[in-house]
């Protein structure tokens, strides 16, 4: 069986299995596909896994750090907080497990749209890239080429 086919039936299958088990366990089931998309997105394996999960958690640190802090500045200065933890979520890029940017942005986004639940989103987002990672190193398992009988 080719990778994709191969990756389709674990993704799908362990998808079904987040689904049902997030919902019970009270996780937050959409911070666990954002966690996955990024775990494939940052390249896979063990680098991609190490990178998704650092830009998420970053992103989560950021989204935190500027909901305390808009409050403690005037109105509009408030937005500078924003302003700057939007460019450091870029700059910090330089370092290279967390140059991913696009999932630095998903991990803060992610807390956002949880309610600004930073414990709720990082589990979900930790728990997505293990998914991506065990449907990942599945999928390779399943579409080796098996030996031919003689």
């Amino acid at each position: 069986m080719d990778y994709i086919s191969s990756v389709g039936i674990t993704v799908g299958l362990l998808a079904g299995a987040w689904v049902y088990l997030s919902g019970l366990a009270g996780f937050c089931g959409f911070a666990g596909f954002l966690g996955w998309a990024s775990y494939f997105a940052a390249g896979g394996k063990k680098e991609g896994s190490m990178k998704a999960l650092c830009c998420n958690l970053s992103g989560v640190f950021w989204g935190v750090a500027t909901i305390t802090l808009v409050p403690l500045l005037p109105s509009p200065f408030g937005l500078v907080i924003t302003i700057l933890a939007a460019a450091i979520m870029c700059w910090q890029a330089k370092i290279p497990l967390l140059s991913f940017i696009p999932g630095t942005f998903i991990g803060n986004a992610c807390f956002y749209a949880n309610g600004n639940d930073w414990i709720g989103t990082s589990i979900g987002l930790v728990f997505g890239i293990a998914l991506g990672f065990v449907s990942d190193q599945l999928a390779h398992a399943l579409s080796r080429p098996t030996p031919k009988a003689k």
